[in-house]
Protein backbone atom coordinates (compact mmCIF):
# COMPACT_ATOMS: atom_id res chain seq x y z
CA UNK A 1 0.00 0.00 0.00
CA UNK A 2 2.68 2.59 1.22
CA UNK A 3 4.77 2.02 -2.46
CA UNK A 4 1.50 2.03 -4.34
CA UNK A 5 1.07 5.80 -2.51
CA UNK A 6 4.31 6.37 -3.12
CA UNK A 7 4.04 5.81 -6.74
CA UNK A 8 0.96 7.78 -7.39
CA UNK A 9 2.31 10.65 -5.45
CA UNK A 10 5.80 10.38 -7.59
CA UNK A 11 3.55 10.86 -10.70
CA UNK A 12 1.71 13.87 -9.23
CA UNK A 13 4.90 15.81 -8.57
CA UNK A 14 6.59 14.94 -11.61
CA UNK A 15 3.40 15.70 -13.18
CA UNK A 16 3.95 12.44 -15.65
CA UNK A 17 1.18 11.50 -18.70
CA UNK A 18 -0.01 7.89 -18.08
CA UNK A 19 2.65 7.29 -21.01
CA UNK A 20 5.87 8.50 -18.67
CA UNK A 21 3.82 7.08 -15.97
CA UNK A 22 4.26 3.38 -17.44
CA UNK A 23 8.13 3.80 -18.53
CA UNK A 24 9.50 5.15 -15.44
CA UNK A 25 7.39 3.33 -13.46
CA UNK A 26 8.47 -0.14 -14.08
CA UNK A 27 12.49 1.14 -14.04
CA UNK A 28 12.23 2.60 -10.59
CA UNK A 29 10.41 -0.48 -9.19
CA UNK A 30 13.02 -2.71 -10.65
CA UNK A 31 16.31 -0.83 -9.69
CA UNK A 32 14.33 -0.32 -5.95
CA UNK A 33 13.85 -4.04 -5.77
CA UNK A 34 17.59 -4.78 -6.92
CA UNK A 35 19.22 -2.67 -5.07
CA UNK A 36 18.42 0.97 -3.48
CA UNK A 37 15.73 -0.25 -1.07
CA UNK A 38 18.92 -2.30 0.73
CA UNK A 39 20.27 1.35 2.03
CA UNK A 40 20.97 1.00 5.28
CA UNK A 41 20.85 4.66 6.55
CA UNK A 42 17.07 5.02 5.82
CA UNK A 43 15.02 5.82 8.57
CA UNK A 44 12.55 2.67 9.76
CA UNK A 45 10.13 1.56 7.54
CA UNK A 46 11.42 4.21 4.86
CA UNK A 47 11.86 2.54 1.31
CA UNK A 48 13.83 3.68 -1.62
CA UNK A 49 10.19 5.17 -3.29
CA UNK A 50 9.12 6.86 -0.50
CA UNK A 51 12.30 8.69 0.25
CA UNK A 52 12.74 9.83 -3.32
CA UNK A 53 8.87 11.31 -3.05
CA UNK A 54 10.17 13.71 0.03
CA UNK A 55 13.83 14.36 -1.61
CA UNK A 56 12.02 16.17 -4.85
CA UNK A 57 9.32 18.04 -2.49
CA UNK A 58 11.60 19.97 -1.42
CA UNK A 59 12.78 21.20 -4.63
CA UNK A 60 10.62 24.42 -5.93
CA UNK A 61 9.83 23.78 -9.43
CA UNK A 62 9.24 20.94 -11.87
CA UNK A 63 12.33 22.22 -13.72
CA UNK A 64 14.67 21.21 -10.66
CA UNK A 65 12.22 18.21 -9.80
CA UNK A 66 12.83 17.03 -12.86
CA UNK A 67 16.91 17.63 -13.09
CA UNK A 68 16.94 16.27 -9.27
CA UNK A 69 15.18 12.98 -10.99
CA UNK A 70 17.81 13.28 -14.09
CA UNK A 71 20.73 12.78 -11.61
CA UNK A 72 19.32 9.78 -9.99
CA UNK A 73 18.63 8.48 -13.10
CA UNK A 74 21.07 9.19 -15.08
CA UNK A 75 24.05 9.07 -13.17
CA UNK A 76 23.74 6.82 -10.03
CA UNK A 77 26.08 4.11 -9.18
CA UNK A 78 24.82 2.06 -6.58
CA UNK A 79 26.99 -0.84 -5.17
CA UNK A 80 24.52 -3.37 -3.39
CA UNK A 81 25.79 -5.35 -0.62
CA UNK A 82 26.11 -8.45 -3.22
CA UNK A 83 28.29 -6.36 -5.36
CA UNK A 84 30.66 -5.75 -2.74
CA UNK A 85 30.75 -9.51 -1.87
CA UNK A 86 31.31 -10.79 -5.59
CA UNK A 87 34.82 -8.16 -4.98
CA UNK A 88 35.71 -9.68 -1.60
CA UNK A 89 35.01 -12.79 -2.94
CA UNK A 90 37.42 -12.21 -5.93
CA UNK A 91 40.14 -10.13 -4.32
CA UNK A 92 42.15 -13.19 -3.46
CA UNK A 93 42.22 -15.06 -6.99
CA UNK A 94 42.62 -11.58 -8.81
CA UNK A 95 44.99 -9.67 -7.08
CA UNK A 96 47.00 -11.29 -3.96
CA UNK A 97 47.11 -14.81 -6.18
CA UNK A 98 49.24 -13.31 -8.68
CA UNK A 99 51.26 -11.38 -6.84
CA UNK A 100 52.48 -14.79 -4.62
CA UNK A 101 52.97 -16.81 -7.59
CA UNK A 102 55.28 -13.80 -9.06
CA UNK A 103 57.13 -13.73 -5.70
CA UNK A 104 57.59 -17.18 -5.43
CA UNK A 105 58.43 -17.59 -9.38
CA UNK A 106 61.17 -14.58 -8.85
CA UNK A 107 62.40 -16.66 -5.62
CA UNK A 108 62.84 -19.61 -7.42
CA UNK A 109 64.08 -18.33 -10.47
CA UNK A 110 61.40 -19.81 -13.21
CA UNK A 111 58.58 -18.72 -15.48
CA UNK A 112 55.96 -17.17 -13.21
CA UNK A 113 53.64 -18.82 -15.72
CA UNK A 114 54.76 -22.44 -14.62
CA UNK A 115 51.36 -22.17 -12.38
CA UNK A 116 50.72 -25.41 -11.37
CA UNK A 117 54.05 -26.07 -10.98
CA UNK A 118 54.32 -22.70 -8.54
CA UNK A 119 51.49 -23.57 -6.44
CA UNK A 120 52.51 -26.95 -5.46
CA UNK A 121 55.70 -25.65 -4.73
CA UNK A 122 56.10 -25.37 -0.58
CA UNK A 123 57.83 -22.44 -0.82
CA UNK A 124 54.55 -20.86 -2.58
CA UNK A 125 52.62 -22.23 0.62
CA UNK A 126 55.68 -20.91 2.40
CA UNK A 127 55.22 -17.15 1.04
CA UNK A 128 51.49 -17.50 1.94
CA UNK A 129 52.18 -18.14 5.79
CA UNK A 130 54.41 -15.45 5.52
CA UNK A 131 52.18 -12.85 4.65
CA UNK A 132 50.43 -10.64 6.53
CA UNK A 133 46.67 -8.98 5.97
CA UNK A 134 45.59 -5.79 7.27
CA UNK A 135 41.81 -4.40 7.38
CA UNK A 136 41.86 -0.34 6.81
CA UNK A 137 38.58 0.03 7.88
CA UNK A 138 35.69 -1.95 9.25
CA UNK A 139 34.28 -2.18 5.38
CA UNK A 140 37.49 -4.41 4.45
CA UNK A 141 35.38 -6.92 5.18
CA UNK A 142 38.84 -8.86 6.19
CA UNK A 143 36.91 -11.58 7.96
CA UNK A 144 34.50 -12.56 4.99
CA UNK A 145 38.02 -11.98 3.30
CA UNK A 146 39.75 -14.71 5.58
CA UNK A 147 37.00 -17.25 5.27
CA UNK A 148 37.40 -16.90 1.45
CA UNK A 149 41.08 -17.10 1.07
CA UNK A 150 41.18 -19.92 3.89
CA UNK A 151 43.88 -17.82 5.65
CA UNK A 152 45.10 -18.66 9.58
CA UNK A 153 43.75 -16.43 11.87
CA UNK A 154 47.13 -15.48 13.12
CA UNK A 155 48.03 -13.65 9.45
CA UNK A 156 45.07 -11.10 9.42
CA UNK A 157 44.68 -8.10 11.81
CA UNK A 158 40.82 -6.39 11.76
CA UNK A 159 42.64 -2.94 12.33
CA UNK A 160 45.67 -0.89 11.37
CA UNK A 161 46.44 -0.35 14.04
CA UNK A 162 48.30 -3.53 15.87
CA UNK A 163 48.69 -4.18 19.18
CA UNK A 164 52.67 -4.84 20.41
CA UNK A 165 50.96 -8.31 21.98
CA UNK A 166 49.22 -9.22 18.91
CA UNK A 167 52.26 -9.03 16.73
CA UNK A 168 54.20 -10.69 19.54
CA UNK A 169 52.01 -13.55 18.91
CA UNK A 170 51.21 -13.73 15.41
CA UNK A 171 55.20 -13.91 15.01
CA UNK A 172 55.55 -16.86 17.50
CA UNK A 173 52.28 -18.86 15.81
CA UNK A 174 54.50 -17.99 12.47
CA UNK A 175 57.59 -19.23 13.48
CA UNK A 176 56.07 -22.44 15.16
CA UNK A 177 55.07 -23.28 11.68
CA UNK A 178 58.10 -21.93 9.49
CA UNK A 179 61.00 -21.38 12.62
CA UNK A 180 63.24 -18.24 12.09
CA UNK A 181 60.95 -17.30 9.92
CA UNK A 182 59.39 -13.15 9.60
CA UNK A 183 56.53 -11.34 7.66
CA UNK A 184 57.66 -10.47 4.00
CA UNK A 185 54.87 -9.51 2.32
CA UNK A 186 51.84 -6.85 3.60
CA UNK A 187 48.96 -6.29 1.95
CA UNK A 188 46.53 -3.50 3.00
CA UNK A 189 43.07 -4.19 2.49
CA UNK A 190 40.04 -1.35 1.85
CA UNK A 191 36.61 -1.50 0.25
CA UNK A 192 36.34 1.92 -0.87
CA UNK A 193 38.66 5.36 -1.52
CA UNK A 194 37.30 8.24 -3.41
CA UNK A 195 40.28 10.37 -2.79
CA UNK A 196 42.97 8.88 -1.11
CA UNK A 197 43.50 11.68 1.91
CA UNK A 198 42.46 9.62 4.81
CA UNK A 199 45.12 7.21 3.82
CA UNK A 200 48.49 10.00 3.28
CA UNK A 201 48.31 13.46 4.23
CA UNK A 202 51.52 15.85 3.06
CA UNK A 203 52.93 15.81 6.59
CA UNK A 204 53.27 12.25 6.27
CA UNK A 205 50.11 10.96 8.61
CA UNK A 206 47.08 9.03 7.74
CA UNK A 207 46.30 5.41 7.86
CA UNK A 208 49.24 4.38 5.50
CA UNK A 209 51.25 6.85 8.01
CA UNK A 210 50.59 5.06 10.93
CA UNK A 211 51.41 1.67 9.47
CA UNK A 212 54.61 2.83 8.17
CA UNK A 213 55.72 4.28 11.41
CA UNK A 214 55.30 0.89 12.92
CA UNK A 215 57.03 -1.25 10.02
CA UNK A 216 60.08 1.03 10.34
CA UNK A 217 59.83 2.10 14.21
CA UNK A 218 62.38 -0.14 15.76
CA UNK A 219 60.98 0.42 19.15
CA UNK A 220 57.81 -1.29 18.06
CA UNK A 221 57.22 -5.05 18.31
CA UNK A 222 55.98 -5.05 14.69
CA UNK A 223 59.32 -3.90 13.10
CA UNK A 224 60.45 -7.19 14.97
CA UNK A 225 58.13 -9.22 13.06
CA UNK A 226 59.12 -8.03 9.42
CA UNK A 227 61.96 -9.28 7.40
CA UNK A 228 62.71 -6.02 5.85
CA UNK A 229 65.21 -7.07 3.51
CA UNK A 230 62.32 -9.05 1.68
CA UNK A 231 59.34 -6.86 2.33
CA UNK A 232 56.89 -6.08 -0.22
CA UNK A 233 53.95 -3.85 0.92
CA UNK A 234 50.51 -4.17 -1.40
CA UNK A 235 47.54 -1.60 -0.70
CA UNK A 236 44.50 -2.86 -2.36
CA UNK A 237 41.22 -1.68 -2.58
CA UNK A 238 37.94 -2.83 -3.98
CA UNK A 239 36.60 -0.04 -5.28
CA UNK A 240 38.94 3.30 -5.84
CA UNK A 241 38.90 6.00 -8.13
CA UNK A 242 41.62 7.20 -10.22
CA UNK A 243 42.13 10.60 -8.66
CA UNK A 244 42.74 8.51 -5.28
CA UNK A 245 45.04 5.70 -6.74
CA UNK A 246 47.61 8.22 -8.00
CA UNK A 247 47.25 10.36 -4.59
CA UNK A 248 48.34 7.68 -2.49
CA UNK A 249 50.94 6.82 -4.83
CA UNK A 250 52.17 9.93 -4.55
CA UNK A 251 51.95 9.73 -0.42
CA UNK A 252 53.99 6.62 -0.72
CA UNK A 253 56.64 8.44 -2.27
CA UNK A 254 56.37 11.19 0.53
CA UNK A 255 56.59 8.08 3.18
CA UNK A 256 59.47 6.77 1.33
CA UNK A 257 61.41 9.83 1.98
CA UNK A 258 60.49 10.54 5.36
CA UNK A 259 61.50 7.00 6.98
CA UNK A 260 64.23 6.36 3.93
CA UNK A 261 63.33 3.15 3.17
CA UNK A 262 63.48 1.00 -0.75
CA UNK A 263 60.94 -1.27 -0.72
CA UNK A 264 58.78 -2.58 -3.40
CA UNK A 265 55.09 -1.20 -2.54
CA UNK A 266 51.57 -1.31 -5.05
CA UNK A 267 48.25 0.49 -5.06
CA UNK A 268 45.59 -1.35 -6.97
CA UNK A 269 41.47 -1.80 -7.20
CA UNK A 270 39.32 -4.26 -7.97
CA UNK A 271 36.65 -1.72 -9.80
CA UNK A 272 38.41 1.42 -10.75
CA UNK A 273 35.91 4.59 -11.60
CA UNK A 274 37.81 6.89 -13.42
CA UNK A 275 37.32 10.42 -14.08
CA UNK A 276 34.45 10.31 -16.97
CA UNK A 277 32.29 9.78 -14.21
CA UNK A 278 32.55 13.07 -12.51
CA UNK A 279 33.35 14.77 -15.48
CA UNK A 280 29.83 14.03 -16.90
CA UNK A 281 28.49 15.71 -13.90
CA UNK A 282 30.52 18.83 -13.49
CA UNK A 283 29.86 19.10 -17.00
CA UNK A 284 26.29 19.71 -17.72
CA UNK A 285 25.75 23.46 -16.38
CA UNK A 286 22.31 22.74 -15.64
CA UNK A 287 23.20 20.35 -13.06
CA UNK A 288 25.72 22.13 -11.67
CA UNK A 289 23.47 24.98 -10.58
CA UNK A 290 20.79 22.80 -9.16
CA UNK A 291 23.26 21.39 -6.75
CA UNK A 292 24.49 24.57 -5.78
CA UNK A 293 21.06 26.20 -5.11
CA UNK A 294 20.27 22.88 -3.20
CA UNK A 295 22.59 23.29 -0.83
CA UNK A 296 23.19 23.80 2.64
CA UNK A 297 27.03 25.48 4.00
CA UNK A 298 26.02 24.05 7.06
CA UNK A 299 27.66 20.46 6.55
CA UNK A 300 31.07 22.30 6.13
CA UNK A 301 33.22 21.73 9.18
CA UNK A 302 36.73 21.13 9.59
CA UNK A 303 36.96 17.93 8.63
CA UNK A 304 35.47 18.89 4.92
CA UNK A 305 37.83 21.93 4.90
CA UNK A 306 40.78 19.70 4.93
CA UNK A 307 39.71 19.03 0.66
CA UNK A 308 38.86 21.26 -1.64
CA UNK A 309 35.57 23.09 -0.79
CA UNK A 310 35.46 26.41 -3.12
CA UNK A 311 32.42 24.31 -4.70
CA UNK A 312 31.55 22.30 -1.91
CA UNK A 313 28.14 21.01 -3.08
CA UNK A 314 29.92 18.39 -5.19
CA UNK A 315 31.26 16.56 -1.87
CA UNK A 316 34.56 16.41 0.16
CA UNK A 317 37.32 17.58 -1.85
CA UNK A 318 35.15 18.56 -4.97
CA UNK A 319 35.37 14.46 -5.37
CA UNK A 320 31.80 15.43 -7.87
CA UNK A 321 30.68 11.76 -7.88
CA UNK A 322 27.41 10.11 -7.55
CA UNK A 323 28.46 6.85 -5.96
CA UNK A 324 26.18 5.00 -2.88
CA UNK A 325 27.87 2.68 -1.15
CA UNK A 326 24.75 0.03 0.38
CA UNK A 327 25.60 0.88 3.80
CA UNK A 328 26.54 4.62 3.92
CA UNK A 329 26.90 7.38 1.18
CA UNK A 330 30.72 8.78 0.59
CA UNK A 331 31.15 12.13 1.43
CA UNK A 332 32.61 12.09 -2.04
CA UNK A 333 28.97 11.86 -3.29
CA UNK A 334 27.55 15.35 -4.42
CA UNK A 335 26.07 16.66 -1.60
CA UNK A 336 22.68 17.19 -2.38
CA UNK A 337 22.11 12.89 -2.63
CA UNK A 338 23.29 12.70 1.06
CA UNK A 339 22.81 15.70 3.35
CA UNK A 340 21.43 14.84 6.59
CA UNK A 341 18.11 15.34 7.40
CA UNK A 342 18.65 17.84 10.01
CA UNK A 343 19.93 20.29 7.36
CA UNK A 344 18.21 22.62 5.33
CA UNK A 345 17.89 20.24 2.13
CA UNK A 346 18.03 16.52 3.06
CA UNK A 347 20.02 14.04 0.91
CA UNK A 348 18.29 11.10 -1.23
CA UNK A 349 20.66 8.57 0.69
CA UNK A 350 21.16 10.35 4.19
CA UNK A 351 24.50 9.89 5.53
CA UNK A 352 26.21 8.66 9.11
CA UNK A 353 29.38 10.96 9.23
CA UNK A 354 31.96 9.60 10.87
CA UNK A 355 32.51 12.71 12.62
CA UNK A 356 29.78 13.99 14.59
CA UNK A 357 29.37 15.25 18.53
CA UNK A 358 27.78 12.84 20.30
CA UNK A 359 24.76 12.61 18.17
CA UNK A 360 23.44 10.31 14.51
CA UNK A 361 22.78 11.67 11.02
CA UNK A 362 19.92 9.90 9.69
Amino acid sequence: MRTTLAETLLAKIMDWNPQEIDHERPLLQAMANLKWNEYQQFSPGTRFLESLVKWLQQFETLEDKKIGYRLVKDHLIFISNDQMAHLVNILFSEKINPILIRKTASEKGISPYLITKILNDPLYNQNLRMSLFIGLSDGSRIDHFRRIAFLNNEQVVATYSVSDSKMVDMLKELQKEIPGSKFKTIFLIDDFTASGMSYCRSDGGGKLGKIFCDIFDSQKSFFSAIDHTKLEVHILFYIATTDALENIKQGVKILEQKYKFDLKCTVECLLQIDNSVKYKITSDSELMLFMEKYFDSNIIDEHYKEGKHDSPYLGFNESSLPIILNHNTPNNTVAILWMPVDKKYKGLFPRISRHRENKYEY
